[in-house]
């Protein structure tokens, strides 16, 4: 068998804004793509930003995190900053569109929404959307005005763009609310307001192995009220995802870099190797260098 790629390349909204070819629209924070054939080129992705792929023909497969993804006509996937893309297989006739968005335009953009987004999204850092047939057509024409709008630059396009995506992102969110599977509480309470902020926050922390009470205190919450708030929304307590939000952060290191284990445990704010590879062998199994090996192997 051939080796895994060790070196992973990172994707952000600021690299596909300096002239990337792939690229048919960009601004600041906002790219768009209208031909993926180009982007599935780049494997194994890093792709630090939100992203909306819309798929109009064909359909894709492709890891995210280690989990398959299958994507087909008239499908939508929706994920959050912070994955890694790979093994992507394509039918001859797949076509789609995507849509790129930085966190800040995300929450500029959403605002009040961002709750509907972060509560569907930042759990599983996916979610797939089969499109009613009342949504399909509203999606496409969404894509042909922002396609007409880029092909028709005018003064305030940058406003005027920004406005047709919020637009956007708020049927997505209302598209999000009713696919879910629990539709008896639309209102947004303070705990669930609460959990999206501590995953928003742990997200986006380099270091993420920090007590609870770290956490809490940034929340100006209890501890224990926090890993209650985080086991009604999600099933998991707060400990538990700052375990499975470093777990990810172990397989992208491991996997995908170069950096060796002792500078990997030091990134990831482990007191000494000895305690990142006991939290290793508890988490995967065996020690980190076996897990980096095996995983080269396949």
């Amino acid at each position: 068998m051939n080796a895994k790629k060790l070196i992973i390349q990172e994707v952000d909204i600021e690299q596909l804004n300096q002239g990337n070819p792939i690229v048919d629209y960009s601004d600041g924070d906002i790219v768009i793509i209208d031909n993926v054939s180009d982007l599935i080129e780049i494997s194994p992705l890093y792709a630090k930003m939100n992203f909306i792929i819309l798929c109009s023909k064909g359909k894709i497969q492709f890891d995210i995190n280690d989990s398959k993804i299958m994507l087909y006509q008239d499908e939508m996937l929706l994920s959050a900053s912070n994955v890694i893309l790979d093994n992507y297989m394509i039918s001859v006739d797949f076509e789609c569109k995507i849509l790129c968005l930085s966190d800040r335009i995300m929450k500029g953009l959403l605002r009040s929404e961002l709750d509907k987004w972060n509560l569907m999204i930042y759990i599983r850092k996916r979610n797939v959307v089969k499109l009613p047939t009342e949504s399909k057509e509203q999606f496409r024409l969404y894509y042909s005005l922002i396609k007409y709008k880029m092909e028709h630059p005018h003064d305030g396009q940058s406003l005027i763009m920004q406005s047709i995506v919020r637009a956007m992102l708020l049927d997505v969110c209302q598209l999000l609310e009713s696919s879910a599977s629990t539709q008896d509480d639309h209102k947004i309470s303070r705990g669930r307001v609460l959990f999206n902020r501590f995953l928003d926050i742990l997200s986006h922390d380099h270091v993420k192995r920090h007590p609870v009470s770290n956490y809490a205190l940034d929340l100006c919450v209890t501890p224990k009220y926090l890993s209650m708030i985080c086991s009604k929304y999600s099933g998991k307590s707060a400990s538990e995802w700052i375990v499975e939000y470093t777990m990810e952060d172990i397989r992208y290191y491991l996997f995908h870099t170069d950096f060796s284990i002792k500078e990997i445990s030091n990134k990831l704010g482990f007191v000494n190797l000895s305690l990142f590879g006991t939290f290793v062998r508890k988490h995967f199994g065996e020690s980190p260098t076996k897990l980096r090996n095996r995983e080269h192997k396949k």
